[in-house]
């Protein structure tokens, strides 16, 4: 069963409300959630793009398997590749609606440096904090290699201050297996499944970074394999991050999430503008 997204604003309560009054009526109830879904994606990609017919015709049941190019309102009019047949128009414009990927406040206004993302996807919310801060440099982790090409095509612009390394975010090198069939999600689940691909540790991932540098984000989403890195055994990398976001996949939880945070130094919250998503900021420290 598909989980709704809370938003945190009044179509929650219309939500609510309609189950308790008709959510018994199957059919009328699909009908009404398939219009309220094309609502939605015609007034967040209006949001998005001026672009709006090519955008719709991605995810046309009719769309050729061709890359399609949007220019994005939020990158400054840059043009991001969407494949038809794949999440890349519903993660775009959820991307910008949620805006849960760009650094917190309190490490913007210390200035930003170095950013990893891990889960890069397509490459949107690497390209939007690159546009976003102009002399940070970017290192970007995606599993699966058609996402990690189109990252690499949807960030070129950037490409002088970002990497994008193909594999997996494990707790240790090597090789693992995935499952490259994620039906309705936007990230593959490394640990089990018929396809293969390069792990990376994430010592291994902040080699990229000079070793006197502090990693100043970090955004995370990486389909369960947090639970572990921010473990107690797992976690000696977290001390050079100086903030982190990640989203929190089952059977880790938001309170586990929250307490290991709060043991690795950080200043921890829930933000409620997406699912079972929570921010760590560590104090700054005094001169």
């Amino acid at each position: 069963m598909r989980v709704t997204r809370p938003t945190g604003t009044w179509t929650d309560h219309l939500r609510h409300g309609w189950r308790r009054a008709l959510g018994r009526f199957t059919t009328l109830d699909r009908i009404a959630h398939r219009s309220y879904f094309h609502w939605q994606r015609l007034r967040h990609g209006l949001e998005v793009t001026p672009d709006i017919a090519a955008y719709l015709r991605v995810e046309s049941r009719w769309a050729k398997p061709e890359p399609v190019p949007v220019r994005v309102k939020p990158l400054g009019g840059a043009t991001i590749w969407l494949r038809p047949k794949t999440t890349d128009a519903e993660m775009l414009r959820d991307t910008f609606r949620d805006a849960v990927h760009p650094p917190p406040p309190e490490i913007a206004k210390r200035g930003v440096r170095w950013i990893v993302d891990l889960g890069a996807n397509a490459g949107v919310t690497v390209a939007h904090n690159a546009l976003l801060f102009p002399t940070a440099r970017i290192v970007a982790v995606e599993l699966d290699p058609g996402n990690a090409d189109a990252a690499r095509r949807n960030t070129a612009p950037w490409a002088d201050r970002v990497k994008i390394l193909q594999g997996a975010v494990w707790y240790e090198d090597g090789e693992v297996p995935y499952d490259a069939d994620t039906g309705d999600e936007y990230g593959f689940r490394a640990g089990a499944g018929t396809a293969t691909t390069q792990a990376f540790s994430m010592d291994t991932i902040l080699s990229h970074i000079p070793e006197n540098e502090r990693v100043d984000y970090v955004k995370m989403d990486i389909e369960g394999v947090e639970a572990r890195l921010l473990s107690p055994d797992g976690a000696r990398w977290i001390e050079r991050v100086d903030s982190i976001s990640l989203q929190v996949h089952d059977p880790y939880t938001l309170s586990d999430c929250e307490r290991d945070l709060t043991r690795l130094g950080f200043e921890a919250h829930v933000d409620p503008r997406r699912m079972n998503y929570i921010v760590g900021v560590r104090p700054e420290q005094s001169p």
